[in-house]
């Protein structure tokens, strides 16, 4: 699984053409947004857990930390645009009513094709501006941008569906428990046996549907939650590996700083912001006092 860049200095967009038979390496996320948009050809998204079927015209907004991994259907043709919510901030106000029930989301967008030639004109201007790179991109960028959104808001589709049920539901249905149960034991052989498959059949199907590995992607989910942990309680860094699977305190902090580029007590001490403990795991250290 890889993690791309920590942070962005302003908003950048590409361009690139990609075959059917072009196979993406692993799954990866962001430390920042991300607009994924197929200008033509299909693609399969497997993003939260679920399967999006996007075409010409769809666009999907993926929020920071949210894994993603895209299968090529067709040839395709796909823009990315990558972005921080204060990028689209005027004064400290958003640019647009509802903007973050709206856009600071994972959401699905079509752009009907009456509209589509103009809002391509759009990211075509995004495309050049940002090749220029000068004193002045950073804010053309953020005002096309908005104008993009803005389009959207006026002319998109939004929430298209993810795929009903398809052969790799079962591998759906493990990750939806590894989601549910990541503090518990959970082996390769133990999914498999649920979904009735061998370990090595199994362990293949869950790289093509997901981008990574079960075990890469169960300590993912492990460190997330850790993370989230280690700025919402006061618990030991020792407890907050146990409470979140790791039963190896060193393997746990060996992970966290290749994942977040720093220990998890560096991590903790970095964030002045304190969250409101999530239930579960208040739940989890109630049940061990009793």
């Amino acid at each position: 699984m890889r993690v791309s860049d920590l942070n962005i200095d302003r908003i950048y967009i590409n361009s690139e053409t990609r075959s059917s038979n072009y196979k993406m390496v692993d799954n990866h996320f962001h430390y920042y947004y991300e607009i994924y948009y197929v200008r033509s050809g299909k693609i399969r998204f497997y993003v939260n857990n679920s399967l999006y079927t996007l075409k010409s015209g769809d666009l999907m907004i993926i929020p920071p930390e949210m894994i993603h991994f895209v299968t090529y259907l067709s040839n395709c043709v796909r823009v990315n645009i990558y972005f921080k919510y204060e990028d689209l901030m005027e004064d400290g106000v958003s640019f647009m009513p509802n903007f973050e029930e709206k856009f600071l989301r994972l959401v699905t967008i079509h752009i009907p094709r009456a509209y589509r030639d103009n809002m391509n004109t759009i990211i075509d201007s995004m495309l050049h501006e940002d090749t220029i790179d000068d004193s002045s991109t950073k804010t053309m960028l953020s005002l096309q941008l908005k104008q993009f959104l803005l389009s959207c808001n006026r002319y998109c589709v939004f929430d298209i569906a993810p795929d009903g049920y398809n052969e790799d539901e079962y591998i759906l249905s493990a990750v939806q428990y590894i989601n549910e149960n990541y503090h518990t034991n959970i082996t390769l052989t133990s999914l498999a046996e649920k979904a009735g498959l061998s370990p090595s059949y199994f362990s293949k199907k869950f790289k093509a549907t997901t981008g990574s590995g079960m075990k890469e992607y169960l300590t993912y989910v492990r460190l997330n939650h850790a993370s989230m942990e280690l700025i919402s309680t006061d618990h030991s860094i020792t407890n907050v590996a146990l409470n979140c699977g790791f039963s190896d305190s060193n393997y746990f902090k060996d992970s966290f700083k290749k994942m977040y580029g720093m220990s998890p007590r560096a991590y903790r001490s970095s964030k002045s912001t304190k969250y409101i403990m999530p239930t579960d795991i208040s739940a989890k250290e109630n049940n061990k006092k009793k």
